[in-house]
Protein backbone atom coordinates (compact mmCIF):
# COMPACT_ATOMS: atom_id res chain seq x y z
CA UNK A 1 0.00 0.00 0.00
CA UNK A 2 1.47 3.43 -0.94
CA UNK A 3 -0.21 5.92 1.32
CA UNK A 4 0.45 9.58 2.11
CA UNK A 5 0.09 10.68 6.01
CA UNK A 6 -1.53 14.71 6.37
CA UNK A 7 -0.78 16.13 9.01
CA UNK A 8 -2.62 19.17 10.36
CA UNK A 9 -5.78 20.91 11.33
CA UNK A 10 -9.63 19.94 9.75
CA UNK A 11 -11.70 23.15 10.29
CA UNK A 12 -15.06 24.09 8.81
CA UNK A 13 -15.40 27.29 6.57
CA UNK A 14 -17.73 29.98 6.48
CA UNK A 15 -18.07 30.89 2.81
CA UNK A 16 -20.46 33.88 1.43
CA UNK A 17 -23.44 32.66 -0.69
CA UNK A 18 -24.96 36.12 -0.94
CA UNK A 19 -26.08 38.93 1.60
CA UNK A 20 -26.08 38.31 4.98
CA UNK A 21 -25.44 34.38 3.85
CA UNK A 22 -23.17 31.76 4.61
CA UNK A 23 -22.50 28.24 3.67
CA UNK A 24 -20.48 26.06 5.97
CA UNK A 25 -17.93 23.70 4.00
CA UNK A 26 -15.19 21.84 5.36
CA UNK A 27 -11.68 23.21 5.49
CA UNK A 28 -8.67 23.18 6.86
CA UNK A 29 -5.09 22.91 5.44
CA UNK A 30 -3.97 18.89 5.73
CA UNK A 31 -8.09 17.98 5.91
CA UNK A 32 -7.92 19.95 1.89
CA UNK A 33 -4.61 18.45 0.87
CA UNK A 34 -6.04 14.64 2.34
CA UNK A 35 -9.16 15.02 0.23
CA UNK A 36 -7.30 16.04 -2.67
CA UNK A 37 -5.12 13.07 -2.84
CA UNK A 38 -7.98 10.91 -2.55
CA UNK A 39 -9.94 12.54 -5.26
CA UNK A 40 -6.69 12.18 -7.70
CA UNK A 41 -6.79 8.42 -6.63
CA UNK A 42 -3.77 7.99 -3.69
CA UNK A 43 -4.25 6.58 -0.59
CA UNK A 44 -4.64 9.32 2.47
CA UNK A 45 -4.56 9.74 5.68
CA UNK A 46 -5.95 12.52 8.37
CA UNK A 47 -4.01 13.00 10.85
CA UNK A 48 -5.21 15.10 13.19
CA UNK A 49 -8.28 16.46 15.92
CA UNK A 50 -11.67 15.93 14.86
CA UNK A 51 -14.32 17.36 17.34
CA UNK A 52 -17.36 15.39 18.72
CA UNK A 53 -19.62 18.32 17.84
CA UNK A 54 -22.36 18.36 14.42
CA UNK A 55 -19.45 20.08 12.62
CA UNK A 56 -17.27 17.16 13.71
CA UNK A 57 -19.72 14.50 13.36
CA UNK A 58 -19.91 16.43 9.17
CA UNK A 59 -16.30 16.27 9.02
CA UNK A 60 -15.89 12.57 9.78
CA UNK A 61 -18.90 11.70 7.44
CA UNK A 62 -17.42 13.90 4.38
CA UNK A 63 -14.29 12.24 4.88
CA UNK A 64 -15.45 8.69 5.02
CA UNK A 65 -17.41 9.57 2.01
CA UNK A 66 -13.95 10.75 0.62
CA UNK A 67 -12.60 7.43 0.73
CA UNK A 68 -9.96 9.07 4.14
CA UNK A 69 -8.20 6.77 6.41
CA UNK A 70 -9.48 8.76 9.76
CA UNK A 71 -8.18 6.00 11.58
CA UNK A 72 -5.02 8.36 13.04
CA UNK A 73 -7.57 11.35 13.87
CA UNK A 74 -8.87 11.30 17.79
CA UNK A 75 -11.75 12.12 18.86
CA UNK A 76 -12.58 15.26 21.20
CA UNK A 77 -15.03 17.18 22.89
CA UNK A 78 -13.40 20.49 22.11
CA UNK A 79 -15.63 22.23 19.05
CA UNK A 80 -14.65 22.76 15.48
CA UNK A 81 -12.32 25.41 14.87
CA UNK A 82 -14.32 27.56 12.50
CA UNK A 83 -12.77 29.92 9.40
CA UNK A 84 -14.97 32.93 8.09
CA UNK A 85 -14.13 33.94 4.73
CA UNK A 86 -14.53 37.70 4.07
CA UNK A 87 -13.20 37.83 0.78
CA UNK A 88 -12.85 34.75 -1.15
CA UNK A 89 -11.00 35.88 -3.84
CA UNK A 90 -8.06 36.04 -3.03
CA UNK A 91 -9.47 34.78 0.08
CA UNK A 92 -8.99 35.93 3.60
CA UNK A 93 -9.85 34.05 6.50
CA UNK A 94 -10.76 35.32 10.45
CA UNK A 95 -10.27 32.27 12.41
CA UNK A 96 -12.34 31.48 15.46
CA UNK A 97 -10.42 28.79 17.37
CA UNK A 98 -9.45 29.46 20.88
CA UNK A 99 -8.93 25.58 21.87
CA UNK A 100 -10.59 24.23 19.47
CA UNK A 101 -10.20 20.40 18.58
CA UNK A 102 -7.47 20.80 16.15
CA UNK A 103 -5.35 22.92 19.08
CA UNK A 104 -5.62 19.59 20.65
CA UNK A 105 -3.27 17.54 19.06
CA UNK A 106 -1.07 15.14 21.28
CA UNK A 107 0.90 12.17 20.35
CA UNK A 108 -0.82 9.13 22.24
CA UNK A 109 1.71 6.15 21.94
CA UNK A 110 -1.26 4.18 21.62
CA UNK A 111 -2.87 5.74 18.47
CA UNK A 112 0.36 5.23 16.53
CA UNK A 113 0.69 1.38 16.20
CA UNK A 114 0.70 1.09 12.24
CA UNK A 115 0.82 5.17 11.74
CA UNK A 116 4.14 4.74 8.91
CA UNK A 117 3.31 1.03 7.61
CA UNK A 118 3.48 1.62 4.02
CA UNK A 119 3.82 5.25 4.47
CA UNK A 120 5.59 7.20 1.16
CA UNK A 121 5.17 10.73 2.14
CA UNK A 122 3.84 13.09 4.94
CA UNK A 123 2.16 16.61 4.54
CA UNK A 124 2.37 18.86 7.43
CA UNK A 125 0.42 22.31 7.62
CA UNK A 126 -1.72 24.86 8.02
CA UNK A 127 -2.57 27.04 10.82
CA UNK A 128 -2.81 24.23 13.35
CA UNK A 129 1.14 23.01 13.44
CA UNK A 130 1.55 26.46 14.99
CA UNK A 131 -0.94 26.32 17.60
CA UNK A 132 -0.31 25.34 21.44
CA UNK A 133 -0.70 22.19 22.36
CA UNK A 134 -0.93 20.88 18.93
CA UNK A 135 1.98 22.34 17.89
CA UNK A 136 4.43 20.19 20.17
CA UNK A 137 3.03 17.53 18.97
CA UNK A 138 3.26 17.52 14.88
CA UNK A 139 7.17 18.94 15.01
CA UNK A 140 8.10 15.46 16.96
CA UNK A 141 6.00 13.49 13.82
CA UNK A 142 8.03 15.59 11.30
CA UNK A 143 11.20 14.66 12.61
CA UNK A 144 10.24 10.57 12.60
CA UNK A 145 8.95 11.23 9.16
CA UNK A 146 12.29 12.54 8.09
CA UNK A 147 13.90 10.29 9.67
CA UNK A 148 12.22 7.28 8.03
CA UNK A 149 13.09 8.61 5.24
CA UNK A 150 9.50 9.68 3.68
CA UNK A 151 8.89 12.73 1.35
CA UNK A 152 8.45 15.16 4.00
CA UNK A 153 5.95 18.19 1.97
CA UNK A 154 5.44 21.51 4.44
CA UNK A 155 3.13 24.03 3.50
CA UNK A 156 3.34 26.78 6.13
CA UNK A 157 0.19 28.95 5.28
CA UNK A 158 1.19 31.90 6.78
CA UNK A 159 -1.78 33.41 8.63
CA UNK A 160 -0.87 36.91 10.85
CA UNK A 161 -3.00 36.20 13.71
CA UNK A 162 0.18 33.98 15.19
CA UNK A 163 3.10 35.68 13.39
CA UNK A 164 5.60 34.71 15.86
CA UNK A 165 4.85 31.33 16.09
CA UNK A 166 4.78 31.08 12.55
CA UNK A 167 8.19 32.48 12.01
CA UNK A 168 9.71 30.21 14.64
CA UNK A 169 8.05 26.62 13.60
CA UNK A 170 9.43 27.69 10.09
CA UNK A 171 12.71 27.55 11.06
CA UNK A 172 12.20 23.84 12.75
CA UNK A 173 10.19 22.64 9.41
CA UNK A 174 12.14 23.56 6.04
CA UNK A 175 15.18 21.65 6.98
CA UNK A 176 12.90 18.85 7.43
CA UNK A 177 11.13 19.34 3.79
CA UNK A 178 12.00 18.00 0.51
CA UNK A 179 9.31 19.76 -1.12
CA UNK A 180 7.66 23.18 0.23
CA UNK A 181 4.92 25.81 -1.07
CA UNK A 182 4.78 29.26 -0.57
CA UNK A 183 3.24 32.32 -1.61
CA UNK A 184 4.86 35.51 -1.95
CA UNK A 185 2.14 36.67 1.28
CA UNK A 186 3.86 33.40 3.05
CA UNK A 187 7.35 34.75 2.07
CA UNK A 188 6.33 38.27 3.10
CA UNK A 189 4.65 37.32 6.44
CA UNK A 190 7.18 34.96 7.73
CA UNK A 191 10.43 37.58 6.58
CA UNK A 192 9.03 40.84 7.18
CA UNK A 193 12.36 42.14 6.40
CA UNK A 194 13.21 40.97 2.96
CA UNK A 195 11.00 41.49 -0.53
CA UNK A 196 9.84 37.90 -1.85
CA UNK A 197 12.69 37.72 -4.17
CA UNK A 198 15.01 38.05 -1.06
CA UNK A 199 12.58 35.87 0.82
CA UNK A 200 13.19 32.87 -1.88
CA UNK A 201 16.46 33.37 -1.87
CA UNK A 202 17.20 32.70 2.09
CA UNK A 203 13.96 30.12 2.28
CA UNK A 204 16.67 28.55 -0.95
CA UNK A 205 19.35 28.84 1.51
CA UNK A 206 17.70 27.31 4.16
CA UNK A 207 17.45 24.09 2.34
CA UNK A 208 19.39 23.87 -0.77
CA UNK A 209 17.93 20.42 -1.91
CA UNK A 210 14.16 20.80 -1.51
CA UNK A 211 11.74 21.47 -3.97
CA UNK A 212 9.92 24.82 -4.03
CA UNK A 213 6.26 25.76 -5.18
CA UNK A 214 5.91 29.26 -5.45
CA UNK A 215 2.41 30.46 -5.79
CA UNK A 216 1.85 33.40 -8.03
CA UNK A 217 -2.13 33.67 -7.53
CA UNK A 218 -3.39 35.07 -11.20
CA UNK A 219 0.32 34.67 -12.59
CA UNK A 220 0.58 31.25 -12.10
CA UNK A 221 3.66 29.74 -10.10
CA UNK A 222 7.34 28.56 -10.12
CA UNK A 223 8.98 25.65 -9.52
CA UNK A 224 12.68 25.65 -7.96
CA UNK A 225 14.45 22.56 -7.50
CA UNK A 226 17.59 21.61 -6.94
CA UNK A 227 18.32 21.48 -10.99
CA UNK A 228 15.45 22.83 -12.67
CA UNK A 229 13.38 26.09 -12.62
CA UNK A 230 10.36 27.00 -14.53
CA UNK A 231 7.33 28.81 -14.41
CA UNK A 232 3.89 28.42 -15.54
CA UNK A 233 1.34 31.09 -16.45
CA UNK A 234 -1.55 28.77 -15.33
CA UNK A 235 -4.98 28.03 -16.85
CA UNK A 236 -8.01 29.79 -17.10
CA UNK A 237 -11.43 29.17 -15.82
CA UNK A 238 -14.48 30.21 -13.93
CA UNK A 239 -13.83 30.96 -10.97
CA UNK A 240 -16.18 30.45 -8.12
CA UNK A 241 -13.99 31.19 -5.25
CA UNK A 242 -10.01 30.57 -4.43
CA UNK A 243 -10.67 28.57 -1.55
CA UNK A 244 -8.56 25.37 -1.25
CA UNK A 245 -6.34 26.19 -4.67
CA UNK A 246 -3.48 26.47 -2.84
CA UNK A 247 -4.02 23.05 -1.10
CA UNK A 248 -4.70 21.20 -4.53
CA UNK A 249 -1.83 22.11 -6.01
CA UNK A 250 0.69 21.25 -3.23
CA UNK A 251 -1.52 17.54 -3.43
CA UNK A 252 -1.05 17.76 -7.24
CA UNK A 253 2.43 18.58 -7.38
CA UNK A 254 2.99 15.21 -4.58
CA UNK A 255 1.07 13.11 -6.45
CA UNK A 256 2.75 13.80 -9.93
CA UNK A 257 6.00 13.77 -7.66
CA UNK A 258 5.55 10.08 -6.61
CA UNK A 259 4.80 9.05 -9.94
CA UNK A 260 6.40 5.98 -11.29
CA UNK A 261 8.76 6.99 -14.07
CA UNK A 262 9.17 10.09 -12.69
CA UNK A 263 6.89 13.42 -14.40
CA UNK A 264 9.71 16.35 -15.52
CA UNK A 265 9.55 19.42 -13.45
CA UNK A 266 7.74 21.05 -16.19
CA UNK A 267 4.41 18.63 -16.59
CA UNK A 268 4.59 18.20 -12.85
CA UNK A 269 4.10 22.19 -12.67
CA UNK A 270 1.49 22.17 -14.78
CA UNK A 271 -0.42 18.88 -13.86
CA UNK A 272 -0.39 21.17 -10.05
CA UNK A 273 -2.01 24.12 -11.73
CA UNK A 274 -4.61 22.50 -13.53
CA UNK A 275 -5.45 21.03 -10.47
CA UNK A 276 -5.53 24.16 -8.75
CA UNK A 277 -7.43 26.13 -11.34
CA UNK A 278 -10.15 22.77 -11.64
CA UNK A 279 -10.31 23.76 -7.78
CA UNK A 280 -11.55 27.13 -8.31
CA UNK A 281 -14.62 26.17 -10.33
CA UNK A 282 -16.74 25.48 -7.87
CA UNK A 283 -17.17 26.63 -4.14
CA UNK A 284 -15.68 25.87 -1.05
CA UNK A 285 -12.21 23.83 -1.02
CA UNK A 286 -13.08 21.59 -3.97
CA UNK A 287 -10.97 18.11 -4.32
CA UNK A 288 -10.35 17.97 -8.07
CA UNK A 289 -10.77 14.21 -9.63
CA UNK A 290 -8.37 12.92 -12.48
CA UNK A 291 -10.35 13.89 -14.99
CA UNK A 292 -10.85 17.58 -13.81
CA UNK A 293 -7.67 18.15 -14.54
CA UNK A 294 -7.30 16.91 -17.46
CA UNK A 295 -10.09 18.72 -18.63
CA UNK A 296 -8.49 21.81 -17.15
CA UNK A 297 -5.35 20.89 -19.50
CA UNK A 298 -7.36 20.35 -22.51
CA UNK A 299 -9.74 23.45 -22.58
CA UNK A 300 -13.02 20.98 -21.78
CA UNK A 301 -13.43 22.54 -18.55
CA UNK A 302 -15.78 25.57 -18.05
Amino acid sequence: MTRVLCFGGAVMDLVPAGPDQWQARAGGSAWNVARALASLGLSAAFVGTLSQDPFGVRLIREGEASGLDLQFAPRTEAPTALSLLHRTDPAQYVFYAHQAADSQFGAAPLLWAGLWEGTVAAYFGGITLVRDPARAAFLPLAREARARGLTVVYDPNFRSQLAGAYRESFLDYVPLAHLIKVSEDDLTGLMPNLTPAEGLKHLRALNPEATILLTLGEQGARLLAPHADVVHAGYRVQVADTVGAGDASIAALLYAALRAPPVPPPQQLAFALACAASACTRPGAHAPTLADVHAVQTGDSP
